[in-house]
């Protein structure tokens, strides 16, 4: 087993596997782009991550503006935005660092999204609200939010004890390590929360000892008609909740709630 990582090498391992984890999750992307099409650009993506989403927005054509506060996932974006770009402009995609929940710019974008369950992060309703004020300011009069949440059944997280699961084992393309994800969860009724711990073990492609990191997110579970009243209160007068990325209705068997809000 490895020594502990310094913290640039175990944020920058962080970055690349969560790239790993999402190397075939493209139907997402194909939303917002159908989105854009009918809202029109700017784009800004809170939590953007690595650029997994606001590269191929702006590869399509778009300026996209994105924010997020770990800075390996920013660089490494960057990177991605600079080997895929040829002949377009550099500044057709920004990203920046800095905290969604009060980052504040012109009005001047006409999508605003945060995709996969990153609002989650949000611990209360207060803090919810400063993200949805967020993208309602950020926006212009005729512009659409976007948000993206699991909404997991109680039954599933009541399954929630810590146990790790293994999810996959996969080759890291950029260094031919084999790479391993294991998961465990641990659910709190007191305040709908989960410990969400992602285990990550490599094994160098020519060979040598066996590496591990860890990461934790605490995520605080929202449902549906919940988020649909809220992106109300933070001012958005028409809200659609969506079940899935082919634009079906929310229904009592959805896994998951897309937020497509309105100002007008």
């Amino acid at each position: 087993m490895t020594a502990g990582l310094a913290r640039e090498e175990r944020d920058a391992r962080l970055a690349r596997y969560y790239d790993l984890d999402f190397l075939d999750v493209h139907y997402d992307a194909e939303l917002y782009q159908q989105l854009v099409a009918q809202s029109g650009g700017p784009i800004l993506e809170l939590g953007v991550g690595s650029g997994r989403i606001a590269v191929p927005l702006a590869l399509a054509g778009h300026q996209v503006l994105g924010i997020d506060s770990d800075e390996a996932m920013l660089e490494r974006g960057r990177r991605r935005w600079d080997d895929v770009r040829g002949a377009l402009d550099a500044d057709r995609l920004s990203l920046e660092q800095g905290d969604f929940f009060d980052y504040r710019g012109d009005p001047r974008f006409g999508l605003a999204l945060i995709a996969v369950n990153t609002f989650l992060i949000a611990e209360d309703d207060e803090a919810r609200l400063a993200v949805l004020r967020t993208m309602r300011d950020s926006l212009r009069p005729d512009g659409v939010a976007a948000v993206e949440i699991g909404t997991p059944e109680r039954a599933e997280l009541e399954r929630y004890d810590g146990r790790l699961h293994h999810e996959w084992l996969r080759v890291d393309p950029e260094t031919g390590d084999e790479v391993s994800k294991a998961i465990g969860a641990v659910y709190d009724a007191s305040d709908e929360s989960v410990l969400l711990t992602q285990l990550y073990e490599w094994t160098p492609r020519y060979g040598g000892p066996l590496g591990r990191v860890t990461h934790q997110d605490h995520i605080h579970i929202v449902g549906a008609d919940h988020l649909g009243a809220l992106a109300r209160e933070a001012g958005f007068n028409s809200v659609d909740l969506r079940g899935d990325h082919l634009s079906t209705p929310h229904g009592p068997t959805s896994h998951r709630v897309i937020l497509v809000a309105r100002l007008v």
